[in-house]
């Protein structure tokens, strides 16, 4: 049973809902980790399918973490990256081995590895070598907590550890009510307005003879499915994270009036575009600021590490043409108007729009990076 596919998850969650404010009246706050972990374990090894997976990898993270944090202290942590991401890239690439009859994807893969990955890389950068282990107990919830399992948002540690160290006193009625309706949010946008434009709008389009205008229809219909599909599960996992005491952030908001790329990505998928700005675009563009070679080329150096985090981001979903190509159109959209910024701010005026009026411009640039990122996300489905 996979988070939020079936009307049985949600019965569960109910269930481990009601057992965590029965435990609220007999526990102390400290206990609530421990419950929480209980009522994850509960969840994986009854309903999650490939669950010895997760538990490996868990297992796998927490020595590898270790080793490097404690042990080896390399001086780079790139090192630790790798190791660390070492079972995602396997099952990215999909390798065979050798003559043997089976994929690495067979044997590493499961729902959620990919967030799993990028919440480990996350905990070492944060953390090591600086910081003395995290509690086995929080790790744990950290990586399994059940609403965030499958499809986000990408928690940080730190935000994670603060949340669950308020114990039950967060089980409170307001948070509740808060929850329930995020979680209402979520039902709508997931089934009903994702299933109503997959149905009757997307889905409408599926083979058929595309001419210009009918591609440019499936390209609106593809971006407000993603979206509505997207952010439907992030609002539910909201939503029950806050009944369960635990605050989750917000990963969408009101991305169709983004008026530019870097816009764009403060407001889809939130938590992804701050993991890679924290973990590669920043760490990427030090490095470039350290070659003399590039010390005259600000906005080279800039524009590099913005195509790469994107090159990145396309590849964090797969290796496949369509992925890898709507992250090198992410890319490109982000260097040409950091290009654009920074031309502005060199001559003290706009460059593009002179002096026209400021809405005019606000609404020409939410069109125009509507339609951008329409196209990019059509390529992201491979549709094609």
């Amino acid at each position: 049973m996979l988070p939020f596919s079936t009307y049985e998850f949600f019965l569960v969650m109910g269930a481990f809902i009601g057992m965590l404010l029965v435990c609220k009246l007999w526990l102390k706050d400290n206990a609530y980790k421990y419950v929480l972990a209980g009522l994850n374990l509960l969840f994986l090894s009854v309903f999650f399918p490939q669950p010895l997976h997760f538990f490996v990898l868990i297992i796998y993270s927490y020595f590898f973490v270790y080793l490097f944090s404690t042990v080896l202290k390399p001086k780079l942590k790139i090192w630790g990256i790798i190791i660390l991401l070492l079972p995602m890239l396997l099952v990215k690439f999909d390798i065979q081995i050798a003559s043997y009859p089976f994929k690495i994807n067979n044997l590493l893969s499961f729902a959620g590895l990919s967030y799993a990955s990028f919440r480990i890389v996350g905990y070492y950068m944060d953390k090591a070598p600086t910081e003395k282990m995290a509690n086995p107990f929080t790790y744990f919830n950290f990586l399994s907590f059940t609403p965030t399992l499958l499809i986000g948002p990408i928690e940080r540690y730190g935000r994670f550890q603060a949340a669950e160290a308020t114990g039950f006193s967060t089980l409170t009625s307001e948070h509740f009510i808060t929850g329930w309706n995020a979680l209402l949010k979520g039902l709508v946008f997931k089934y009903i307005c994702a299933e109503v434009v997959d149905r009757y709008w997307l889905g409408g389009l599926e083979g058929t003879t595309y001419s210009s205008l009918s591609s440019l229809n499936d390209y609106y219909a593809y971006y407000f499915y993603l979206f509505f599909d997207f952010a439907g599960y992030s609002f539910m996992a909201l939503g029950i994270g806050y009944m369960m005491g635990m605050k989750v952030p917000v990963n969408f908001t009101n991305p169709f009036v983004a008026v530019n790329p870097q816009d764009f990505w403060r407001r889809f998928h939130i938590s992804l575009g701050d993991w890679l700005k924290d973990y590669f675009f920043t760490p990427l563009y030090m490095f470039l600021t350290r070659k003399k070679s590039l010390k005259k080329y600000p906005i080279t150096r800039q524009n590099t590490a913005l195509l790469l985090t994107f090159t990145l981001m396309g590849c964090w979903n797969g290796f496949t043409s369509n992925f890898v190509l709507s992250g090198l159109l992410f890319g490109t959209y982000s260097l040409i108007h950091n290009t654009y910024v920074i031309q502005c701010k060199k001559k003290n005026k706009d460059v593009v729009f002179g002096t026209m009026n400021p809405k005019a411009v606000r609404w020409i640039s939410i069109i125009v990076t509507f339609h951008l990122t329409a196209f990019a996300l059509y390529v992201f489905s491979g549709r094609f």
